[in-house]
């Protein structure tokens, strides 16, 4: 046999054995396929299906709900009874179809297998899910209808435990409970007749009546309880109140009382039909306005209670203080007439004070009068209170004017003393300013200082001349004393300036003595200072003169100089 023989002998018998085995490697992860196949259908068929079915059927379901029911139900029969046999068979064909290596057939039928599992498991997943649904929805309309119900029940007992509380509103309640009554039959009716969906509406709007029902009767009785209660008899007392208030001859600013009490009693009238008819904000909202209305009136009569008390008070009080006016009045009269005799006093503080007496005059007839007249007024008793307080402050104003008119008088003669210790004063000073000047040695006195000191010296003679006269006018004295003042303090001031330069002057030409043999600057500074010093008497210039050439030889040396003599200035006594 030939070489070429044996191999494809050899080759041949390898294909066979190859093919074998993969034969059977296929067939074997067929098996294993097929297997987890059965695992899957039989996991599928084990679900406690059945025993949910069995849950949902005990509920007993009606109408709508029941035709759901037995619709997956039905289908949970088909999958159990046709589906699964028709899976179990295909599985057993295709056990065939591998068993005689039959693999793409059998591979086929793998695939179309796991599909109708796949979709035997939706199914499925959806008739438990119907179930579960069905469950809930049975429960939660148990539930609404029990706590609808129990709402209900809330609600009678409610009205039973608190019936006097609800008034004349007690008819249309009752009403209301019938209705929901109705409701209730209604919702029985359809539920039982298989129209849930329906019968579902019904029960929400009677839920909705329900709770709109509660909150009315929650609101009622505070509403009712001020209609009925609180407000009549407010408004009772506030008409009894009135009535006493005019025995007793009170009098109101307002002239439409009357008609407001009349109709803050048809406004609770009104509102009280309001409330009956459920309308309950704006029953609320007008409750408000009467409830202000009432207050209002309350304000209005309490104000007059009240003034009048004060007006009893202030009816002892401002007599008081007239008298204690009219006392320091006639005292500061006397006190004008006393001091005519020595001063010449301002007409304008005469004006003044004929002003205040005319005025206090008619101010005191006003109150007098009204006190005499108070307890058969023909004004309200807030209006006298009001004149009353307003007098009261024109007292006070009044007074306050005749305290300052008095401390003007008062002025008068403590002004004169002091003028005339400042003109003394004055006198005094003149001396002491000239012996300062002289104390000095100075070789001559600058014309204008000597101006300066005689004009000031006229100034005060004329001072102590406005004291002469009999009858001594102090604003004229004053005019004089503030002239003089200025005077005098300009005059001192330029005393100390001339000493001051003349001083300083000596100084820096002794100290000049040093440069005037070097600087020839010096020395024409030295020769023109000494010439306005000593001829002139010009000590400004001939400071400045010498200082200058100074400052430009030797900078600061002025301000050194100063800065001593400042320190060491020698005062005016």
């Amino acid at each position: 046999m030939s070489s070429g023989m044996i191999i494809t002998i050899i080759v041949i018998v390898t294909i066979i054995i190859l093919a074998y085995v993969l034969s059977i490697l296929a067939r074997k992860r067929n098996e294993t396929l097929l297997d987890q196949l059965e695992e899957r259908k039989e996991a599928l068929f084990n679900l406690p299906v059945n025993d949910e079915i069995e849950e949902v059927k005990n509920l007993h379901l009606i109408g709508q709900s029941q035709v759901t029911f037995r619709e997956w139900n039905q289908k949970w029969v088909d999958l159990s009874l046709n589906t699964f046999a028709d899976i179990e068979n295909q599985i057993f064909e295709t056990e065939g179809f591998n068993q005689s290596f039959r693999f793409l057939k059998a591979k086929t039928a793998i695939e179309n297998i796991d599909s109708q599992i796949n979709l035997v498991s939706e199914d499925i997943a959806e008739i438990r899910q119907a179930l579960v649904d069905l469950k809930e929805q049975e429960a939660k309309n148990s539930g609404r209808v029990r706590h609808a119900l129990d709402l209900f029940d809330d609600l009678q007992q409610k009205l039973s435990e608190n019936e006097a509380s609800y008034g004349s509103t007690l008819p249309e309640l009752q009403k209301q409970f019938k209705h929901i009554e109705s409701e209730f039959s209604e919702f029985v009716t359809l539920n039982t007749s298989g129209d849930p969906i329906e019968a579902s509406a019904i029960l929400d709007k009677t839920e909705e009546h329900m709770i709109a029902l509660s909150q009315i009767m929650d609101r009622l009785p505070n509403l009712m309880e001020k209609l009925v209660g609180t407000m009549p008899e407010q408004l009772d007392d506030l008409n009894s109140g009135y009535r006493k208030l005019l025995e007793e001859n009170y009098q109101f600013p307002e002239d439409d009382i009357e008609v407001r009490l009349q109709n803050v009693r048809s406004s609770i009238k009104d509102n009280l039909m309001t409330t009956v008819n459920f309308d309950l904000d704006r029953a609320d909202a007008e409750n408000e306005r009467i409830q202000d209305e009432i207050d209002s009136l309350y304000e209005i009569f309490t104000k007059e209670i009240s003034a009048k008390q004060e007006v009893s008070k202030l009816s002892k009080v401002l007599p008081d203080y007239i008298a204690h006016i009219e006392k320091s009045q006639s005292k500061l009269q006397g006190e004008v007439e006393r001091l005519r005799q020595s001063y010449y006093l301002s007409e304008s503080k005469l004006g003044q004070i004929q002003n205040l007496v005319a005025e206090f005059k008619i101010l005191k007839e006003d109150v007098q009068h009204k006190i005499d007249y108070m307890n058969q007024p023909d004004l309200a008793y807030s209006q006298i209170l009001d004149s009353f307080k307003a007098a009261q402050l024109q007292l006070s104003d009044t007074e306050e004017g005749l305290i300052s008119l008095a401390d003007y008088l008062n002025s008068q003669e403590e002004h004169e003393t002091n003028a005339r210790n400042k003109a003394n004063g004055f006198v005094n000073r003149l001396h002491t300013i000239k012996r300062y000047m002289e104390k000095r040695n100075l070789p001559g006195i600058p014309q204008s200082f000597v101006n300066h000191f005689f004009d000031s010296s006229n100034k005060v003679e004329a001072f102590l001349g406005a004291f002469e006269p009999q009858r001594i006018d102090m604003e004229a004295v004053n005019r004089q004393l503030e002239m003089t003042t200025t005077a005098m303090e300009a005059l001192e001031e330029e005393a100390y300036q001339i000493v001051q330069d003349a001083s300083l002057t000596e100084q820096l030409l002794q100290y000049a003595n040093r440069y005037r043999s070097q600087e020839p600057a010096i020395q024409d500074a030295f020769t023109a200072s000494l010439v306005a010093f000593e001829q002139y008497f010009d000590y400004a210039l001939s400071f400045q003169t010498i200082s200058e050439a100074l400052e430009r030889v030797e900078p600061g040396v002025t301000e050194r100089f100063v800065n001593s003599y400042i320190r060491t200035r020698e005062v005016i006594r």
